[in-house]
């Protein structure tokens, strides 16, 4: 190593030492401001606004919010704005790992509430996973819950391992986004808007596929999907459609738009909006089959990377699925078309989703609430 780059790692080092006792001093001023009868919302999985989960949440409460909305990494002047609504807001509301909980003392006043992004235990996550940072690191920020909010009875005691809490802070209030899935105007309201947005769907079998992203040593790597897409293209007959929905994670397309006639990737739309036109449901590891459950679709694991898939699961992957497994590519089309609604759907849905009724942000509302008296 040059003395170049010596000298400027030093000189980070030092900035990085002031920026941190700046910030340590500046939490404990925060904390004699009083504290506000507010709600909190803080998420790193978009930039400016919520998502679905949290939004719908939002929108039922009927008191003072804030909404703390950025993908990280975060800039200096925005952590000195995260840490003052933090350290001054009687309730937190996060959808997401909230990594400032490591680092600052919470008055005992204040509770935090994690309503979960995705349903259900699925892929194991939090403690149980693979860590990308120390595990006591991990256990200090998911240790500082007062409610966790889920999606069934059932699931409770994978969301105790997996944060390393107690039973009585997990609630199964249901999963806030699944509500509008019980909304029958809004699902024809969505099925005519993207039929009219797309008009290629009408009349036709639509064949979402919606893999999820690919990790190795927790870093993000290329998947291939092992599919000939023109292939494919070829093999569609006329009332049918392939569409891709690739996960946010995944920046790299599988083939140019308007490459093949019947293939159309629409990663830009809102997988739930594809999902209600969608006939027949394509995914792998996602957890976006339990949402495929409450709409009735049937749904086909599509698993070209079984054995190298490094992952775990909560439930018994593949015997407990709700849908058939395909591993190979060639036998896709023909399993999608002999696709049919699974016999162990009405349990898988039972156990992992018995909570989510079409009034969940109401009723995670008013657990918030009730902290915030």
């Amino acid at each position: 190593m040059d003395v170049k780059t010596v000298v400027k790692n030093v000189i980070k080092k030092i900035f990085r030492i002031i920026f941190e006792t700046i910030l340590k001093i500046s939490a404990v001023i925060f904390k004699l401001f009083p504290l506000k009868e507010r709600v909190c919302f803080y998420s790193i999985r978009n930039n400016d606004s919520l998502l679905e989960n949290a939004q719908s949440v939002y929108d039922k409460l009927d008191c003072e919010k804030i909404v703390l909305a950025n993908m990280l990494p975060h800039s200096h002047l925005l952590i000195f704005k995260i840490y003052f609504y933090l350290l001054t807001s009687k309730v937190i509301v996060t959808d997401d790992y909230l990594k400032y909980l490591r680092y600052i003392t919470l008055r005992k006043e204040q509770k935090v509430v994690q309503i979960w992004h995705a349903c259900g235990a699925f892929k194991k996550f939090g403690l149980d996973a693979p860590l990308k940072m120390k595990r006591e690191d991990e256990a200090r920020t998911h240790s500082r819950y007062d409610a966790v909010c889920v999606s069934s009875e059932y699931v409770k005691d994978y969301y105790c391992s997996a944060f390393g809490i107690s039973k009585d802070k997990i609630f199964a209030t249901g999963v806030a986004r699944t509500d509008k899935l019980f909304d029958k105007e809004y699902i024809e309201k969505t099925k005519e808007k993207i039929k009219e947005k797309y008009n290629f769907f009408n009349g036709k079998k639509i064949y979402l596929y919606t893999p999820t992203f690919r990790e190795k040593n927790n870093q993000y790597i290329k998947f291939d999907t092992k599919i000939d897409f023109k292939k494919l293209s070829d093999s569609l007959n006329d009332d049918e459609v392939f569409v891709v929905k690739r996960h946010p994670v995944m920046k790299e397309p599988y083939f140019e738009n308007n490459e093949f006639e019947k293939i159309y990737d629409l990663t830009n739309e809102s997988v739930l909006d594809l999902m209600i036109v969608a006939d027949t449901v394509v995914t792998d590891y996602s957890s976006v089959i339990f949402e495929a459950v409450l709409l009735g679709k049937k749904i086909l694991f599509y698993c070209p990377d079984f054995e190298e898939y490094d992952r775990s699961f909560y439930i018994s992957y593949p015997d407990e699925l709700p849908g058939n497994v395909v591993k190979e590519s060639s036998e896709l089309l023909q399993e999608i078309r002999n696709s049919q609604i699974d016999s162990k759907t009405e349990t898988f849905k039972n156990k992992e989703l018995f909570s989510c009724d079409g009034h969940s942000a109401e009723k995670t509302a008013k657990l918030i609430i009730e902290f915030l008296k």
